[in-house]
């Protein structure tokens, strides 16, 4: 079973790496990503890997009057019907977990997919905090954020979604496709229900134990106000995260380290990409750009 991620990205050079590391280590073989104007070095670092990796780059701009991500999703889902088995949208500070004690996602997505009836599946965050953490240090998000909401805050019933590609109408939001055909389910295989007044938005029940995604949702303050807030939303024209939306989100209740068992093999496929945008570098082609790349490229990659 081939299974991909797609995304809409907006400059997160500093955390491309971990997070195409990561999903290539927990079974994840391609990547469709759209780039939306970045203007650091992510679409560089995507363009010269979809060289060498199975990575589908396209450029999506921003429209008058329409906000990219919904557009981008319809984009990619026709891009990858034909070609994987499944995709899950999702975005750069969210990361798709095994169930516990498993190695790979795979085990459970080809279980439930096994039931053709199944045209979606609803994958509940797992909100984390900053763990106290001001300033943005040396290391992966994955082992510098360890503290997480409890499973009960209400903001967890949001999910992301591993859909089918060819069974995609259309999203009616970031967090839900609507389907030409079969169901949507949990990560446990049940028909997905959703909270009281929120049909195709939250879901009733929070599920941690099957398939999850941990959504490291403010990272620490100094990333926050200087990486999140500026963005604003790719969905939502005008929104604006500031201080309210720090506050609510910053939730460190209970300690997590159960990502600390995917760390050895995502440094070490961290280390490979590196390499190949190391080499790509040194190209002699074009001396005064790749010089110029070289530079910024190091910089770039010291934070990982």
């Amino acid at each position: 079973m081939t299974i991909a991620v797609g995304a809409i990205f907006k400059n997160e050079d500093e955390y491309v790496l971990e997070w195409l590391a990561f999903h290539r280590v927990v079974g994840f073989s391609r990547f469709y990503i759209a780039d939306n104007g970045s203007s650091d070095l992510t679409r560089e670092m995507l363009a010269v890997l979809a060289e060498y990796e199975p990575i589908t780059l396209v450029d999506f701009p921003d429209q008058a009057d329409t906000r990219p991500q919904l557009p981008a999703y319809t984009y990619l889902v026709k891009q990858a019907a034909g070609e994987v088995d499944a995709i899950a949208f999702i975005d750069a500070d969210e990361f798709i977990v095994p169930p516990p004690g498993e190695a790979t996602v795979l085990p459970a997505v080809q279980s439930l997919l096994a039931d053709q009836t199944i045209g979606a599946v609803a994958l509940n965050w797992a909100c984390y905090g900053s763990a106290g953490h001001v300033f943005h240090e040396d290391g992966l998000v994955i082992e510098r954020f360890t503290k997480r909401s409890l499973a009960k805050f209400s903001v967890n019933q949001h999910y992301k979604m591993l859909v089918r590609p060819e069974r995609v109408a259309g999203w009616d939001s970031p967090h839900h496709a609507s389907l030409v055909e079969g169901r949507s389910v949990d990560a446990k295989g049940r028909d997905l229900t959703y909270r009281d007044g929120f049909k195709n938005s939250l879901s009733q029940n929070v599920v941690w134990d099957g398939l999850r995604i941990n959504h490291y949702v403010v990272k620490s303050l100094e990333e926050f106000l200087v990486r999140k807030s500026p963005k604003g939303s790719a969905s939502k024209a005008g929104r604006i995260k500031h201080r309210r939306y720090f506050e609510l989100h910053d939730k460190n209740d209970e300690t997590c380290d159960e990502m600390a068992r995917f760390l050895p093999a995502v440094h070490q496929e961290i280390e490979r990409l590196q390499a190949i945008l190391k080499a790509a570098s040194e190209k002699p082609a074009a001396p005064r750009a790749w010089q110029q790349w070289a530079s910024s490229l190091k910089s770039a990659l010291s934070r990982e």
